[in-house]
């Protein structure tokens, strides 16, 4: 059995572990990742990243069909599905490569096995081929620190399991090699809609099914109502106050089910008392810190955001706490977020936006927007959210092309505290302009839209 004594373990090489290990080694620490599968975690392997390559697989499908609008003559042949998850699974190794030169780069120790907790500052690893673990123990880490970023893997319904063939999970759904005739998906969450958006646009004939009574529950009403329109016009079925979606299974030839994530907490963490959360979470402070003063735990694993972006910003910020002796709290007051239907939505606000009495709207549709029209791509507004008094923005709500990249705009708006918007600051023509016309809209300065009859 191999033995080493390090400054810092981290547990996982998802996007909190990956930066955290890295920006711990930039500051001169010696450091040891564990991971039990493939570096970049759920996002890079089987989440966001092969997610987004199907949608814009579909997404140049779709342009190749319309190019006639800019004056060509395009035959599209059939599509083989196989042909795009190779190229899908190309883009990930090739993505993971690069991942896995970066911590070399910074002689960083990578041991591929499962971790366990001795104690709150020695992990014991396990042999693990890709998945397969056995009670073979290959290496002990004694750490100063130790950060968890162990992710989380989907769940299941109760009453219901998945088989991997007729009943499946977002990853295996991401790796058929070819389109069902049909599919019904339970969750309309961003996944099942982001699901539903790509196979219903591939051919299949996709169900749609939400226990709440509407898409997207967490999201703005009229956000919500604007893509479960859009899904109607794809051909997607869309039903919402369902509970009964399981009933009729045996009709579909796929079961995709998208209702939430469950932590991957097996780590022995019984061994050492670190006090859980709801659902099996790890509780952490506003430093990413838990019970156990020298254990850290960072992104999906504590349940907070579940998003890559913020679990790289707990990862960083704690490499810097831990590594210098800080005490800077992660600061998640602004966080963008944007779901990839056809066409893509986002949206972002300030996190104490409810607080806010005064506030007026502003709406700009692309119908409205010159680029919009150059790029065919007229579906779908801008939605502003205004302080009447300050004339402060605190919101974006955006349907349409582009605005998975526009939010970060908003949101690069929002964080500065920016008191109004300039026009002088917007390029013409672009998409960026109609978060501006959105915002005059809401104070009645708009010179872009047709005068409303009083």
């Amino acid at each position: 059995m191999n033995f080493n004594k390090y400054d810092i373990a981290v547990i996982g090489l998802g996007p909190g572990g990956f930066t955290a290990a890295v920006r711990a080694a930039q500051l001169g620490a010696k450091v040891a990742v564990i991971e039990k599968s493939f570096t970049g975690g759920t996002c890079l392997n089987c989440g966001c990243i092969p997610t987004k390559f199907l949608w814009q697989s579909l997404k140049t499908k779709q342009k190749i069909q319309k190019s006639y609008e800019y004056g060509f003559k395009a035959v599209l042949e059939p599509v083989i599905f196989s042909d795009i998850i190779a190229k899908k699974d190309k883009n990930i190794a090739n993505i993971r490569k690069g991942m896995e030169m970066v911590l070399a780069s910074h002689k960083l120790d990578v041991i591929i096995g499962s971790a366990l907790f001795k104690d709150k500052n020695t992990l014991t690893v396990l042999n693990n081929e890709r998945g397969t673990v056995s009670e073979d123990v290959i290496y002990e880490v004694l750490a100063d620190k130790i950060i968890i970023a162990s992710g989380t893997k989907p769940s299941i319904i109760k009453g219901s399991a998945f088989d991997g063939s007729k009943v499946i999970s977002s990853t295996e759904v991401l790796n058929l090699k070819e389109i069902p005739k049909n599919m019904l998906i339970i969750g309309g969450g961003a996944i099942g809609v982001e699901m539903a958006t790509i196979f219903s646009g591939f051919g299949c004939q996709v169900t749609l099914s939400e226990y709440e009574n509407c898409l997207l529950p967490n999201e703005d009403e009229e956000i919500s109502e604007e893509i479960r329109k859009n899904l109607l016009r794809h051909g997607v079925n869309v039903l919402t106050s369902c509970a009964d979606a399981l009933d009729d299974i045996d009709k579909y030839e796929k079961v995709l089910i998208v209702t939430g994530r469950t932590p991957n907490n097996d780590l022995g963490l019984d061994n050492i008392g670190i006090k859980m959360a709801k659902k099996g979470f790890i509780e952490t402070n506003e430093f990413c810190q838990t019970n156990i003063e020298n254990i850290y735990a960072v992104g999906d694993i504590a349940g907070k955001n579940l998003l890559a972006y913020t679990a790289q910003n707990e990862g960083a910020l704690t490499a810097e706490n831990v590594v210098r002796g800080n005490f800077i709290a992660v600061d998640n007051f602004i966080v963008p977020q944007a779901v990839f239907a056809m066409p893509q939505s986002a949206s972002v606000k300030v996190l104490d936006f409810s607080k806010y009495q005064d506030v007026v709207f502003g709406k700009f549709p692309f119908t409205a927007s010159g680029r919009a029209f150059i790029e065919n791509e007229r579906a779908g507004f801008v939605k502003c959210a205004v302080d009447k008094t300050t004339k402060k923005p605190l919101a974006f709500w955006i349907v349409g092309a582009h605005s998975d990249e526009l939010i970060n705009t908003a949101s690069q708006i929002l964080k500065s505290g920016m008191e109004y918007i300039s026009r002088e600051t917007m390029f013409h023509p672009s998409f960026s302009e109609s978060l501006l016309n959105a915002y005059e809209y809401a104070l009645g300065k708009c010179t872009e839209l047709v005068k409303n009859k009083d």
